[in-house]
């Protein structure tokens, strides 16, 4: 099961009927567990997966905390000597029905297509449906989108240690992404440990 449905799958990370039961049957069980355990940590992963209610057509959070991660919250917290006010969008938003674990399972199933085995060994694909264009400038953006919903936290200025214990965390931008509004409320998730991940661009670095 999961927080979210087929109807998920849209716009610019549209898949067809085909490719979204695939998606629904296999990959978004796997994938979602995956992007999930990378945000929250195993230990803060863990008390969220077993809050749910998996009784219904979606999974749906039963404690308030875990209602505000995956629903939304307005927060503010400090950054560049100025207070924030915004407002975290959740795990999923249900009036755009969007979510970041949409963008994230729809990379990696999307790159997963676009990737052949050759004697060369693995390779992306050139080519998307019968348009002569490259699948790659829309797969990154898909995954750049993610990241900003996740939090851009600059990787190669922190030693990966550092991200063990939540107390070294800092706001690094003004952003309304999980990483800035987990920290705002450190003392709601004091479980929670953060795994950052890199943007990516068409160069591969």
């Amino acid at each position: 099961m999961s927080i979210i449905a087929n109807t998920y799958f849209n716009s610019d990370i549209n898949l067809t009927s085909t490719q979204i039961t695939n998606v629904v049957d296999s990959w978004l069980d796997i994938y979602e567990e995956m992007i999930l355990k990378k945000l929250l940590g195993y230990d803060l992963w863990v008390l969220y997966d077993a809050d749910l209610n998996k009784d219904g057509a979606i999974d749906e959070p039963v404690a308030q905390r875990f209602k505000d991660l995956v629903d939304g919250k307005a927060f503010t917290f400090e950054y560049g000597g100025a207070t924030i006010s915004t407002k975290w969008q959740g795990l999923r938003d249900t009036t755009l029905l969007k979510s970041l674990i949409g963008y994230y399972v729809y990379f990696n199933y999307r790159n997963e297509e676009e990737t052949f085995n050759s004697s060369a060994g693995q390779k992306i694909g050139l080519t998307e449906n019968s348009n002569n264009v490259s699948a790659v400038p829309k797969l990154i953006n898909t995954w750049n989108k993610m990241v900003e919903w996740y939090g851009q936290i600059p990787t190669e200025l922190v030693y990966p240690e550092l991200f063990l214990d939540n107390s070294n965390y800092i706001h690094r931008n003004s952003y309304p992404s999980a990483y800035n509004f987990l920290l705002a409320n450190i003392d709601t998730y004091p479980e929670w440990v953060f795994e950052p991940l890199d943007r990516l661009n068409i160069f591969g670095i």
